[in-house]
Parts: structure tokens; sequence; C-alpha cells
């Protein structure tokens, strides 16, 4: 983190927050990045203020998208499924959620996003799980930005935006379903 930091011209002792993704992502992975930001914000004695995922790359879609265009970040979920969301954007990192974050099978997405884009405004769909997801996203009511875009994943700056304009949230993991470890579990217990 001080090589970072360094790189970047700052020191520790100039942050005034810490701010990390909290989802909606895979367990081990949401876990450890909270568990290292919790930590670096204890150790500078600066609050540790979480952000959505989905809402960052949505601020990074609003940027090659038409003003006013539904914004639908997908990213991969595993599992055959991408992590996806629906939003407005309205300038200096304010959104509008038009449908809530999800874990979606691929075939399924375009149904789900159906409700709030048609063929003539279609929704701007962008992140890496355009890539995984692949021709089941390939439907006139959606516009998909290649993954290899600038704007197709989630950056740090993205999250800093959202949350100075109001978007902050507890530094608390998101999954938007059961890790796999529950999934497991109830496979193996008999139900009634």
């Amino acid at each position: 983190m001080h090589a970072l930091l360094l790189s970047a011209g700052c020191q520790p002792q100039h942050l005034s927050s810490v701010v990390v993704g909290v989802g909606p992502g895979g367990f081990t992975g949401l876990r450890i990045g909270i568990a290292t930001a919790l930590g670096l914000g204890q150790a500078l004695g600066v609050p540790v203020v979480g952000c959505s995922s989905l809402e960052a790359l949505a601020l990074d879609l609003a940027q090659v998208a038409d003003p006013g265009a539904v914004l639908a970040p997908a990213l991969d979920a595993r599992r055959r499924e991408v992590f996806i969301a629906a939003y407005r954007a309205h300038g200096g990192g304010r959104l509008t959620e038009l449908m809530a974050p999800r874990a979606l099978p691929y075939d399924d997405v375009p149904v789900a996003l159906s409700s709030v884009a048609t063929p003539s405004t279609p929704a701007v769909v962008g992140g890496d799980g355009v890539a995984v997801a692949g021709s089941a996203l390939s439907v006139p009511h959606l516009v998909l930005v290649p993954a290899s875009s600038p704007v197709g994943a989630v950056r740090a700056a993205a999250l800093a935006v959202r949350v100075e304009a109001g978007g902050g949230r507890p530094a608390e993991p998101e999954y938007a379903r059961l890790p796999d470890a529950e999934l497991h579990r109830r496979r193996a217990v008999p139900g009634p």
C-alpha cells in the first residue's frame, strides 16, 4: 500500500478516508477486500466507507451512453450468472436505481432488463459480465459495451465519485446470493 500511495504522490497521513467496493461479489473476495480496508482505516485512524461496485461501474458506463440512458452494469458472478442492476445517471455521481442488484443466469438477463429497457430505449450493458454471458445478451433492447472497453471494469476513482455524491454505505459485504458453501449445505440436507 505504501508503494501504491507513493506512486500516486501521496503519503498515508494525507488520507481522510478509505473507500471500498462492497459488491455484489464472491464471499471470499469481498471479505478479504473489506477486511483489508477496515484494517487500513483503523491503522490510519480514518473512516472506511463502502460503495456498490455496480453503482461505480454504472457511473463509468454513463460516460459512453446517451444522457438519460438506462445503465446496466454486469459483473461475472460465476456459476453461469452475472450480478446486474439498472440505473439512470444524473451527473455528478448521482444515480437513480431502476432495478435492484441481483444475481441472474445469463439467459434471464434480457427478460429482467425488459422491465426498464425497450428496443427504442435500450439499456447500455457493460462490465466483465458481458464477456461471460456472450450471445445471451445479444437482443434488440440491450447495447453491449465490450469488457475490453476503458469503462468495462470497476475503477477505484468511480467508487470515490459515487461516495462523494452521497452513495456511501457501511463497509459490509453485499453478496446478492448465497455463498457456495451454503448452497452445498442446503443440497446435502434433505428437505421436509
